[in-house]
C-alpha cells in the first residue's frame, strides 16, 4: 500500500509545481486593477518652457510643470505589453526616454484598462493614436 502511495504523492507535488510556475509567470503580465501604479514614458526635462514646447512640437507628447520644471511625456501607460510597444517605436525613432513611476487614481486606472486593453488589439497607426488619447485624458486630470 505505501509503495502505491508514493507515486501519487510525487505526481500530486509535481503537479503542485508547475501549476505555481505557470501562475506566477501568466499574473506577472496581466493588468491589476487595484494598482495605481503606471509608467510615464518621458522624453526630455528642462528647466525652460520654451524648450520643453519645441520638443513636445518635433517629437509629440504632452508638457507637464512640476514644481518648475517641465516635464515631457510621450505616454502614460500601464500595461507592460504597451509600455514595450512605446519605447520599442521611440528606440526605433532615435529618441530617448526614461521610464518614470507615476500613480493614477481608481477612476482614472478605470479609463486606462479600457483604452490600454484597445490598443493591444490594434495596429500600430491606432496604437499611436489611443497613444494620444490616454496623454489628453492624463493632462485633464493632471
Amino acid at each position: 500500500m505505501k509503495k502505491k502511495l508514493y507515486p501519487v504523492f510525487l505526481a500530486v507535488l509535481i503537479g503542485c509545481g508547475f501549476a505555481f510556475f505557470l501562475f506566477s509567470k501568466v499574473e506577472s503580465k496581466t493588468f491589476n486593477k487595484k494598482s495605481t501604479n503606471a509608467v510615464a514614458i518621458q522624453i526630455g526635462v528642462f528647466k525652460d518652457s520654451e524648450n520643453a514646447t519645441k520638443m513636445q512640437k518635433n517629437l509629440g507628447g504632452v508638457v507637464f510643470e512640476d514644481e518648475g520644471i517641465f516635464r515631457v511625456y510621450y505616454s502614460v501607460l500601464n500595461k507592460d505589453e504597451n509600455i514595450e510597444f512605446m519605447t520599442n517605436y521611440l528606440s526605433k525613432k532615435g529618441i530617448n526616454y526614461y521610464l518614470k513611476q507615476i500613480n493614477l487614481n481608481n477612476e482614472l486606472l478605470d479609463k486606462f484598462y479600457e483604452y490600454e486593453t484597445l490598443m493591444m488589439k490594434t495596429n500600430e497607426e491606432s496604437k499611436l493614436s489611443i497613444n494620444e488619447e490616454l496623454l489628453n485624458i492624463y493632462k485633464e486630470v493632471v
